[in-house]
């Protein structure tokens, strides 16, 4: 998504996203190089959005300094998934 900067719509929720697409596709967990990396972000930037996310608890820093997804997420899939088969 780093790469469409034409598309409407607030940038930094579209990257946050973004980053959570970006760890659920590494088993859940990454590095900041690695996601700075794959999404083609500077690592400040990555880093802004991670503390955002890990403020509102939708991502955990690991004991091995790699971010991962948290819990929170659980209910909101579930949601969808019960959404979905309707």
């Amino acid at each position: 998504m780093s790469k469409d900067t034409n598309r409407a719509g607030v940038q930094s929720v579209g990257r946050a996203f973004e980053l959570i697409e970006v760890l659920a596709g590494q088993g859940g967990a990454a590095t900041l190089s690695e996601l700075s990396i794959a999404t083609e972000l500077p690592a400040a930037t990555v880093h802004r959005l991670l503390r955002t996310l890990i403020d509102c608890g939708y991502l955990v820093q690991l004991r091995d300094r790699r971010y991962g997804l948290s819990q929170k997420l659980v209910p909101l899939g579930d949601v969808a998934a019960r959404r979905n088969r309707r």
